[in-house]
């Protein structure tokens, strides 16, 4: 059970941190210059596949060991 409350709170901190980077690049891509504009790009990129990347890391099954 308590296996179980640390993968769902360590999502919680996955989810948290991706929404702030969110909030950043989305702020970034509403400033008028154009290199904010691929800075904002390039963190909601870099913000999809580390949230991607997090959730399997946080969620992977390991096999179970037998012996």
């Amino acid at each position: 059970m308590s296996y179980l409350l640390i993968k769902s709170l360590s999502s919680l901190l996955v989810l948290l941190l991706m929404f702030e980077g969110m909030v950043t690049a989305f702020h970034l891509l509403n400033l008028p210059s154009d290199r904010a504009v691929l800075e904002g790009v390039c963190l909601l990129l870099l913000t999809a596949a580390g949230g991607f990347a997090a959730f399997r890391l946080v969620w992977w099954k390991r096999p179970q060991r037998t012996g």
